[in-house]
């Protein structure tokens, strides 16, 4: 079998001085080339934390995260720039001032490309890639559509040419017609690219739709994982029985987990 080019092994974050709590729990998990991988539990059960520590934003307790065999230690910088992430919401993440054609070139300007006409080249096919309007690159954020700086924000992470794209909460903050347009820029970017994709949510019908292999967390513990049709239409544990029928109906939309995910606790169940 192929390895993994992502493996995150028995990793544990935590949070706190004297009496820390553990965000992530020994938490395993592989991605490979050309998988999507998502991460579903509620808020606060650990997802963003394994995504945040995979890119390099956080710092492990314990554990080991290797990208195609490298440990991504302090001594492995250059390695973390093959991961990117694209976060929740844009307004955020993008810069309010910057034009869209310096937001776009600012990576390659820091990758010490110093050829205008070759940065110029670059941020043109970060467009094509996205699926955007040279016109856009004079405009600001707030003169974009939310679909539109999503896919900004997208753009800005392929500039580093990433093996691994962590996508976390990238469509929640969207209407539902630019999630499903969004989605469908994600998997078209993973066949393209080969792009690994690590894909946060909590809406089981995106999850479907877009992932091969589905992981479910609560309270810093991965409870089951595998093929996501394996996993959600026979899952092994309770708390992702619960999840599933707190969706009323997978045709209409995504859920919101957090609707009643107060009716079980199943905290120390086993699979």
């Amino acid at each position: 079998m192929t390895p993994p080019l992502l493996c995150v092994d028995n990793l544990v974050v935590s949070y706190g001085g004297r009496r820390p709590v553990r965000a992530v729990d020994a938490c395993s998990l592989e991605l490979h080339y050309g998988q999507i991988l998502a991460l579903v539990g509620e808020s606060g059960s650990g997802k963003s934390t394994i995504a945040r520590a995979v890119a390099g934003l956080v710092r492990p307790a314990s554990g080991r995260i290797a990208l195609a065999g490298t440990d991504l230690s302090e001594q492995a910088r250059n390695d973390r720039r093959r991961i990117q992430m694209v976060f929740q919401d844009p307004d955020a993440s993008l810069n309010p001032f910057h034009r869209i054609g310096t937001t776009l070139a600012e990576p390659f300007v820091v990758s010490g490309i110093t050829d205008k006409a070759a940065i110029a080249a670059g941020v043109a096919k970060l467009l094509a890639m996205v699926r955007l309007d040279g016109e856009l690159l004079g405009r600001r954020p707030r003169e974009l559509s939310g679909g539109q700086k999503q896919r900004v924000a997208i753009a800005r992470a392929l500039a580093m040419a990433p093996d691994v794209l962590i996508a976390d909460e990238a469509l929640s903050a969207l209407d539902v017609t630019t999630q499903l347009a969004i989605s469908e820029l994600l998997l078209e970017l993973r066949d393209r690219l080969g792009l690994a994709i690590l894909f946060i949510s909590h809406d089981l019908l995106m999850v479907r739709r877009l992932a091969d292999r589905v992981a479910i967390m609560r309270s810093g513990r991965i409870l089951e994982q595998g093929d996501c049709a394996a996993v959600l239409d026979a899952p092994a544990h309770d708390y992702t029985r619960l999840l599933l029928a707190a969706t009323p109906d997978m045709d209409r939309g995504g859920i919101d987990l957090m609707a009643d995910i107060a009716l079980l606790d199943v905290e120390g169940d086993q699979p």
